[in-house]
């Protein structure tokens, strides 16, 4: 029960949001922050032992309170920059957002798991629609179309499930997945196969993994920074995880090919190799950041594909600190954008000069992102790489290390260029891709 404690949080924010209607002060949203944070310390407080026991549940529902806290604080300051945003609108959305995340966290059920997915669609893709300009417009309609899609191919696969198991007579209790473990038996092979194959492509699409993600880079880049937070750093690693439990509690026989754990690793190789490339030729500062996401979404289904105990903790860590360390990169991304009046790369120069603390904390947080030692991705990373050695998974190993590789020099080249790049030669660069809305940013730092 302690893990419910959560969903006081939005409801807190619903009810606010509700009275006070379009009578939201500034004041209100550090209130909103301050709620959160007391959420998060009393989730720690009360799930402090299973934390200890590594409960993914646990670390599922603290990865997504502690996400949503700092993306709360973040709306304050993000809320002054951009006030066309009605506020009580953002955070009704941002309210149902964060309870449709500790929803899919604490699921148990795989049609339960299944609708908080499909809820969190529809209050992400509204908070896209909130920033109120065409590309924002095209990029939630594009996310919630092909998310949408996705989720009813695994809505296709959970039917066939449940058509299996009908005969428990059960109700909504037969898709839970402990009793699919203890059923697993009484569905068809030829009817766990195909639904494994929906339900990964389906839920893999809300992961972002290639190539069921064409929609990300759109929805990410156009979302509100804080939202663009939560989304990269805590609903695509649920999703797959959710994946994770499905193939678990439903396993397809050896010999088949196209297992859940082999799609995961199929998957996850072609994203990290996607994700990496697409790195290189990135021109927006927060679709820099969503292919990231897609790489490490890859770096996680390789893990889960592995199946092994060692490789589950190193996907739960690689799922933590890319939470972590995305979403933070994500906030900065936001107010440089607005700082500098655009989302261009090459025009987000000379950053050390002109704001060396910001500097110095994007710095670390992209060499983090990028798995540097000592940071802890690189730990979680070579773990991976580790356990893929001792499966003798070689081709795998390779070509992931290979990506890594291209991933830290991308994001390298990109950091030097915008910490120490000049000034003076951005400025003669067309911006081709403006910041929608650009005089509301006219209250920060001159970009000159």
């Amino acid at each position: 029960m302690s893990q419910y404690l959560s969903f006081l949080g939005p409801l807190a924010i619903l009810v606010v949001v509700a009275l006070m209607r379009q009578h939201l002060t500034p004041i209100w949203a550090k209130l909103f922050a301050v709620v959160t944070s007391l959420i998060l310390v009393a989730s720690l407080a009360a799930d402090w032992s299973g934390l200890l026991l590594g409960q993914a549940s646990v670390i599922f529902v603290l990865v997504t309170d502690l996400v949503a806290a700092t993306s709360a604080w973040d709306s304050v300051q993000w809320l002054k920059e951009h006030r066309h945003i009605a506020a009580h609108r953002y955070y009704l959305w941002w309210a149902m957002f964060w309870a449709s995340l500790l929803g899919i966290a604490v699921a148990r059920n795989l049609a339960m798991t299944w609708l908080e997915v499909e809820f969190s669609t529809l209050a992400s893709g509204a908070l896209v629609v909130e920033m109120g300009n065409r590309q924002a417009l095209e990029a939630a309609w594009k996310y919630i179309v092909i998310a949408s899609v996705g989720l009813v191919l695994a809505l296709i696969g959970i039917v066939f499930v449940y058509a299996s198991l009908k005969s428990q007579q059960m109700g909504w209790a037969t898709l839970d997945y402990r009793n699919l473990r203890l059923r697993v038996t009484h569905i068809p092979p030829i009817i766990r196969q195909v639904a494994t194959i929906l339900i990964v492509s389906g839920f893999g699409t809300k992961a972002g993994l290639v190539p069921f993600h064409s929609w990300l880079p759109d929805a990410h880049s156009e979302a509100p920074s804080p939202v663009s937070g939560l989304l990269s750093g805590v609903l695509l690693g649920l999703s797959l995880f959710a994946v994770a439990r499905f193939v678990t509690a439903v396993p397809v026989a050896p010999h088949v090919f196209l297992t859940g754990d082999t799609l995961l690793t199929l998957f996850g190789t072609i994203s990290v190799l996607v994700g990496s490339l697409a790195l290189l030729v990135q021109r927006d500062i927060k679709r820099l950041l969503a292919y990231s996401s897609i790489e490490q979404m890859g770096i996680i289904a390789i893990a889960l594909g592995m199946g092994s105990k060692a490789a589950l903790a190193a996907a739960l860590w690689q799922f933590v600190l890319h939470a972590v360390i995305k979403s933070t990169l994500f906030y900065g991304a936001g107010h440089l954008s607005v700082s500098y009046h655009t989302k261009r790369l090459e025009k987000i120069t000379g950053l050390i000069a002109r704001n060396q603390w910001f500097a110095i904390l994007w710095g670390v947080g992209i060499l983090a992102l990028a798995g540097l030692p000592p940071f802890g991705l690189a730990y979680s990373e070579w773990l991976i790489l580790e356990n893929l050695w001792l499966q003798h998974a070689l081709v795998v190993a390779t070509l992931l290390s290979a990506a890594l590789a291209l991933t830290f020099a991308a994001l390298s080249y990109h950091l030097l260029r915008t910490l120490w790049h000049p000034l003076e030669s951005s400025r003669s660069l067309p911006d081709t891709a403006p910041e929608p809305n650009p005089q509301l940013a006219a209250g920060g730092p001159s970009p000159s």
